[in-house]
């Protein structure tokens, strides 16, 4: 087999993984791909049987780009192998239509009540999951009666400039938020008009992510090529990009932009020099008056360090603008509280919650503001999870899918079990993925933390 077959790119990630043994505890019990791995490299180094090409080829499955592992161009090689087996080996009907979230929120918010008469149907309800390769057992929740677009469309946000605002903002609703939650982008949206902010709501997708993992390369380019045009149209007239969705955030600003600091459009808009290259130390400054740089010689760097990645069809100056000027509402929220120019004028919210931070909020490395946001509003109890160690296992649509829902289960179990002993009055989270694992898997009425606060500002 050639270099490129990915098998060879899935062989170089378990030979890569067989030398470092680092993951083989750290990741025991909130990743499926590790336990695997170790187990087929201990079989391989104890009896000489090698690797199938099967086994192979199942590993890669097992990756839910969560971002645990210590190693980010681990998993990017295995999301990496994952497409060039589906570029070569093609995807299954159901999972085409499982990954293609866009399409699904489309179609069942402009008929939610036959989508819930079908989904929800004791008759209907596992026939139409099967034909979805969706789980029996998996919990779909009701499509609401109106959906973020359609109420975004009454309140004219997709009209720029409606208010003549010092801040305005590009607001990215995340699909689970739009066509499903409608509440939290409601919500959001709210508490930016609240303080003072014009909220515009560009045209929009998929952020590509469901997806990407998927190994969908041309629909999540398809998606991404969208969502770009339209985010720096808004960048370039002066918005700051908003996410209420993590896996949205860590899409735009960090996996969006891999590799697009080393392109040579890049290295000539800072002024790089044959001999050297310029990278950012701080790639969360966006004004380039205020940009610090690495210099590294090209002859040592220059034939590594290129812009090869799965995004690198895309204009770099393009994600740069996108990555750089994209934040978390969590994230925005406090920057204006350290600014004082939040308004704190919250009622009183007299319940004992407990907060799991997601996976890809971590990824973004900007802390865990809502601890800080929600420590501001009076008589609230807040018990925060550390979510480095416990995960709530759907990873996304991952866990919808047939095979994995016995696995999404148990990896969820550790977690289940931890907010059961804390039982809380609420449990609070921004993953609203992880909000449908924990509406399937506990008792407790889940929200999110922007909920929270706009139920305050209410209050």
């Amino acid at each position: 087999m050639e270099k490129f077959e990915p098998e060879n790119m899935i062989r170089e990630v378990v030979d890569a993984c067989a030398d470092c043994d680092v993951c083989r505890h750290l990741m025991d019990t909130s990743c499926l791909l590790f336990p695997e791995l170790y187990r087929l490299i201990d079989r391989e180094m104890e009896t000489g049987e090698k690797i199938r090409a099967k086994e192979l080829r199942n590993l890669v499955d097992l990756c839910n780009f969560c971002a645990l592992c210590p190693c980010p161009n681990i998993r990017a090689d295995i999301i990496k192998a994952k497409t060039r087996f589906i570029d070569r080996d093609g995807l299954k009907l159901s999972i085409r239509t499982l990954e293609n979230v866009e399409r699904i929120g489309d179609l069942c918010g402009a008929y939610p009540q036959l989508a819930n008469l079908l989904f929800q149907g004791r008759l209907t309800g596992g026939i139409v999951k099967e034909s979805l390769g969706i789980h029996r057992q998996r919990s779909i929740p009701a499509f609401p009666a109106e959906n973020f677009p359609a109420w975004a469309g009454k309140q004219k946000l997709h009209i720029k400039g409606q208010e003549t605002l010092k801040k305005k903002v590009a607001y990215f609703a995340g699909c689970t938020g739009r066509y499903l939650f409608p509440d939290v982008p409601r919500a959001a949206v709210e508490i930016l008009k609240h303080n003072g902010i014009e909220v515009f709501y560009p045209r929009q997708q998929c952020c590509g992510m469901p997806c990407l993992l998927e190994g969908d390369r041309q629909l999540t380019l398809k998606f991404v090529r969208f969502n770009v045009q339209h985010l720096v149209e808004a960048v370039e007239d002066g918005y700051d990009i908003v996410c209420s969705c993590p896996t949205c955030g860590f899409m735009l600003k960090n996996v969006l932009k891999e590799g697009a600091y080393y392109s040579s459009e890049y290295q000539a808009s800072v002024g790089a020099d044959e001999a050297f290259m310029k990278i950012p130390t701080d790639t969360t400054v966006s004004n380039p008056k205020q940009k610090k740089f690495t210099l590294l010689k090209k002859s040592m760097y220059g034939s590594l360090l290129k812009d090869e990645g799965y995004f690198s069809s895309i204009s770099p100056r393009k994600r740069i603008l996108v990555a750089e000027n994209t934040y978390d509402i969590a994230e925005y929220l406090t920057g204006l509280h350290r600014a004082g120019e939040l308004k704190t004028n919250f009622g009183l919210v007299p319940e004992r919650m407990v907060y799991y931070p997601p996976c890809h909020l971590r990824e973004q490395n900007i802390g865990r503001p809502y601890l800080d946001l929600l420590g501001l509003i009076p008589g609230i109890d807040l018990e925060p999870i550390d979510g480095h160690f416990y995960c709530c296992g759907i990873a996304g649509i991952m866990g919808f899918k047939r095979e994995f829902h016995t696995p999404s289960i148990q990896l969820g179990t550790r977690l289940m079990e931890k907010i059961k002993v804390l039982n809380p009055e609420r449990l609070v989270t921004d993953c609203l993925s992880c909000r449908l694992q924990f509406n399937q898997l506990t008792p407790y009425k889940v929200f999110h933390p922007i909920e929270i606060l706009n139920e305050a500002y209410a209050g």
